[in-house]
């Protein structure tokens, strides 16, 4: 999962993708605590591209969306909760698909892609990392990605 939702959702966000019958999958998703420094950093980061990116379209006369406040708010949120002394989660999500034959299986990786997209998330294809994906996604042994 490239994408993950950027509204607030239900506990039940990922159910189309997890619940579609008819599709061999299994999915595991990983939560990797970050550093404060490296949090506090990432943050910052964020706030200047933002602040940056508002003062280039406020140059050239864009106006900015809600998608891009909400944001924003997000960013300001993080920091406020790092400042609070709450920690921050990296949230990796991997899906693996099985099928016993090609076509089966381009089937099924539309349908999960489909479900995804009404579960408000993106998918990338992990093209040439296959093996590595595998073992991360479909044999989850207390991994890191």
């Amino acid at each position: 999962i490239s994408e993950w939702p950027r509204s607030m959702v239900y506990p039940k966000f990922l159910s189309p993708a997890l619940l579609s019958t008819g599709v061999q999958r299994s999915m595991s998703l990983i939560c990797t605590p970050m550093r404060t420094d490296q949090a506090a950093r990432d943050i910052r980061k964020e706030k200047t591209e933002y602040v940056s990116d508002a003062a280039q379209r406020a140059r050239i006369g864009q106006i900015e969306d809600a998608s891009q406040r909400a944001e924003y708010q997000d960013v300001l949120q993080q920091e406020a909760d790092l400042t609070a002394g709450h920690g921050v989660l990296r949230y990796t999500g991997q899906l693996s698909v099985s099928a016993p034959t090609v076509a089966e299986l381009d089937a099924a990786v539309a349908a999960i892609e489909q479900a995804t997209v009404q579960a408000s998330c993106e998918t990338r294809r992990l093209v040439g990392q296959q093996a590595q994906a595998f073992t991360a996604a479909a044999l989850p042994l207390c991994r890191k990605v």
